[in-house]
């Protein structure tokens, strides 16, 4: 017989929160659970965003182009719902100068719109601390798990970094071998096409040029 009870698990798995990015019309506002962002290179691949692999990944090898995208958990203000929030670099730069003030984006209440109003317009933040006397926050979910679960990644394989101020760059990679590689990402100092010709010359046993 079924074993009933009165109330969900506490850990219903990190399979059940939505990823969330700026709506178009309107804005979206919630309060920041993470204690900082997460985030890593991405491409755009079969009208979905998948994770840079470098130094194997064949979106690299293929010259498609990466931007960096940053994750934080949040609770959506209308509604109360735990989610994951999206940010591209620029426009995370609202929770990086939030948490070189206060040293945590957790607590923080944001804002988050697109000047144009259409879905690809340029998304501005803004970013307070919240009157945490008023609210509850529960818990943060495990950003990198979500992610995993999202991408369809095995948890084991996505390695989280040490934190680096002033928006996190690889903050996550993967490898999918084991065991894990130190990984050198030249994205940070280079341009995307540079970064993929490099890739490319690798994966054909050169060297890339300096």
């Amino acid at each position: 017989m079924p074993n009933w009870t009165t109330a969900p698990p506490d850990d219903l798995g990190r399979s059940g929160y939505r990823l969330l990015r700026t709506p178009a019309g309107r804005p979206l506002m919630g309060y920041v659970l993470s204690n900082n962002l997460t985030g890593c290179n991405t491409h755009y691949v079969g009208n979905r965003t998948v994770p840079c692999e470098y130094p194997k990944c064949d979106p690299c090898a293929n010259g498609i182009g990466w931007r960096w995208h940053g994750y934080l958990a949040i609770v959506v203000a209308a509604t109360q719902e735990v989610a994951l929030f999206e940010c591209t670099a620029k426009s995370s730069a609202a929770f990086s100068d939030y948490y070189e003030r206060y040293g945590t984006t957790r607590g923080c209440m944001f804002k988050a719109e697109r000047l144009n109003a259409k879905t690809n317009g340029r998304v501005v933040i803004q970013a307070k601390p919240a009157d945490l006397a008023k609210i509850n926050l529960p818990p943060s979910p495990n950003v990198e798990q979500c992610l995993a679960h999202i991408w369809n990644l095995p948890p084991n394989q996505v390695e989280t970094l040490d934190h680096k101020p002033r928006v996190p760059f690889d903050h996550v990679t993967l490898d999918r071998t084991k065991p894990e590689l130190p990984l050198n990402n030249p994205a940070q100092e280079t341009s995307a096409a540079a970064f993929c010709a490099a890739t490319a010359a690798a994966a054909n046993g050169r060297k890339p040029k300096a």
